[in-house]
């Protein structure tokens, strides 16, 4: 019997421990997807996560009392950032953040913000390995984590609200904003709105960051000018994400997939890097009044299954004007549901992949299923596979008994524009392939052609692996000519350099009849000669006084 009644005992013991330990007046904003917290561990869509050194809880709505009764709760980003603890690639460092508005700088302070040191002024610097923002919710717009500030209003520089310095950082299921230029709208708890600091647009900025493997799901990112998502990230995937911008906004090294983004001026990217940008089944609105282009100087761009819309027609580019030696790359890209062509007034600019091999390394179709080809724009060296495709894209390597990965994605040739003189020097062009990410490929064939009508211009010597071509000028007219040299891969890249080739250099003719100065009637000197050559006289005359 006094066995019984302990046990009895324990058991209400344990019965009113658990329930003293989950907060059952707790309740998440967003009612629609409830969380259930219990103090040390949280259970989300039938998910339990346990709490502890690799995984914070956060929701605004808990008073500072609640949070210090519990190790890893919090009620701030910012306090949170104080206590991170670096995390690995099988198991990161998880922000888990209930739907709030969370200030990443205070909007209420009237200091101005400063840089540290030669960078921008930043709202919040956070050093960590594999840091995870993971919103409990299916609406990124319910967890915001915000700031309000840019140059000259806020802030003396352009104002950035996160510097992620770590590998591995990624995003799901949040909104990024910088308020500065747009109205905070928070539905779920109105009282949490804020107008925007100023309607003149400035730069605004969201996060810079120095990793590898950066990954944003469904994830809103809002600003206007200066957008900055994630800017400086090696490999960077955004899958299902939202954009907001003007100019000079977009992660120029960035995989774009089923994204949709709204460019509210001419040009999102102010350049690309190295392999340069991707677009994958996305959708874009265009607010821009006049042409719509990417880029504001070079960079490369692929776009793959991609549809504009515009409130009136107009024309799509690459940049205003684009270098004779810029390539691009298209496939099936239409603008208020008819076929385009970026760049359609320099042709040269935009390869069109449509039958092409090029094509398999962005999109190939399987079992009757597109497959977007993120294995291959993203394992590097190291198999990196954020979304999971790579036993798909192997079962189709074997029966097709072709490759779908390791495929370049860029031809590159350098120099890209140097002046040659026929009869003294050559043009010495070399040839590299890279993969998506800068990863250099060996033993790619590259074949080197001039055009038809500039071939009595130059003549090309060409090595065993195509890496190099060697440009010999023999232009022998009176006038120096641009001509472009264009490599190819058999997949389809392309690039080109453009050459100024300069015919001889003639020796100074002789005088047929010496010079003289005549006094003109009208009181004017005049100089006369003649020269022994059959050239228009390209002399520069100048009279001097003694």
């Amino acid at each position: 019997m006094k066995h019984f009644l302990l046990l009895m005992c324990l058991v209400f013991w344990a019965s009113i421990h658990c329930s003293a330990q989950q907060n059952t007046a707790y309740k998440s904003l967003d009612t629609k997807n409830p969380i259930v917290f219990g103090g040390d561990y949280i259970i989300y869509q039938d998910d339990t996560f346990t709490l502890g050194p690799k995984a914070f809880f956060i929701d605004g709505q808990l008073t500072d009392a609640e949070v210090a009764a519990y190790p890893y709760v919090y009620n701030s980003v910012r306090k949170a950032a104080e206590k991170l603890t670096d995390g690995a690639e099988e198991s990161p460092m998880v922000l888990y953040l209930a739907p709030y508005v969370y200030w990443i700088d205070d909007p209420d302070d009237p200091a101005l913000r400063v840089s540290t040191d030669k960078g921008p002024p930043y709202g919040l610097v956070i050093k960590c390995e594999w840091l995870r923002f993971y919103g409990l919710t299916d609406k990124p717009e319910n967890v915001v984590l915000a700031s309000n500030r840019g140059q000259t209003i806020g802030a003396e520089g352009n104002f950035t609200m996160f510097k992620f310095i770590g590998q591995g950082t990624s995003a799901e299921n949040v909104t990024f904003g910088n308020y500065c230029n747009v109205d905070l709208v928070y539905p779920l708890k109105p009282q949490l709105n804020r107008k925007k600091r100023a309607t003149a647009i400035v730069q605004a900025q969201l996060i810079h960051c120095n990793g590898d493997k950066i990954v944003a799901r469904n994830t809103h990112f809002i600003s206007r000018l200066n957008l900055n998502p994630f800017v400086g990230g090696k490999r960077v995937l955004f899958d299902r994400c939202h954009f907001e911008s003007t100019d000079d906004a977009l992660c120029g090294t960035a995989v774009y997939l089923n994204c949709t983004l709204d460019f509210y001026s001419s040009k999102p990217f102010y350049h690309t890097t190295g392999t340069g940008a991707v677009f994958l089944n996305s959708d874009i609105r265009l607010f821009t009044r006049g042409e719509q282009y990417f880029t504001k100087v070079e960079g490369q761009l692929a776009v793959v299954d991609t549809r504009f819309t515009a409130e009136t027609s107009l024309d799509i580019g690459w940049m205003d004007i684009p270098p004779k030696e810029m390539r691009n790359y298209q496939h099936n890209v239409s603008l208020n549901g008819k076929d385009v062509v970026i760049s359609k007034n320099s042709p040269a600019s935009t390869v069109q992949m449509a039958g092409k091999e090029v094509l398999d390394a962005y999109r190939f179709v399987h079992r009757d299923n597109v497959v977007y080809n993120t294995y291959n724009l993203l394992s590097g060296n190291d198999g990196w596979d954020p979304m999971g495709i790579r036993e798909i894209v192997l079962a189709a390597e074997k029966e097709r008994e072709k490759n779908y990965s390791m495929l370049p994605v860029q031809l590159l040739v350098s120099p890209t524009r140097l002046s040659v003189e026929t009869g003294k020097n050559r043009a010495g062009l070399s040839a590299k392939v890279l993969r998506f990410g800068n990863f250099e490929l060996e033993a790619e064939t590259v074949s080197w052609h001039v055009a038809p009508e500039d071939s009595a211009l130059v003549k090309l010597e060409v090595s065993k692996t195509g890496s190099n071509c060697q440009v010999i000028p023999t232009n022998t007219g009176d006038r120096s000519r641009q001509v472009i040299i264009t490599a190819a891969t058999p997949s389809g890249l392309e690039a080109a350099s453009v050459i100024e080739v300069v015919p001889p250099v003639l020796d100074a003719p002789q005088f047929s009849s010496l010079p003289e100065i005549k006094l003109q009637k009208n009181g004017k000197l005049q100089l006369e000669y003649k020269l022994a050559t059959a050239y228009a006289d390209q002399s520069l005359v100048r009279f001097s006084c003694s």
